[in-house]
């Protein structure tokens, strides 16, 4: 058993209790007032979208930066 199949097995194990700790805070409704709008959302939802649109907007960034690098390398 080498590190690699340990560090394997420690990060399958978070993995699992993660995910098993989302599904219970799935059960909690949350209640999202927006302005006009009015939304009973179950709280593993309202984490998994908000982690989902960060991912998006810090990959759209990412890709806007590093455009920016090569149109100042080329001149």
């Amino acid at each position: 058993m080498g590190f690699s199949f340990i560090f394997l097995l420690i990060l399958i194990v978070l993995l699992g209790i993660y995910s098993f700790v989302l599904l219970e805070l799935n059960k909690t409704v949350v209640y999202l007032d927006l302005l006009f709008l009015e939304l009973n959302v179950q709280l593993g939802l309202v984490i998994l979208t908000s982690t989902l649109v960060g991912i998006l907007v810090a990959i759209i960034l990412e890709i806007i930066f590093i455009s920016s690098n090569r149109k100042n390398k080329d001149e």
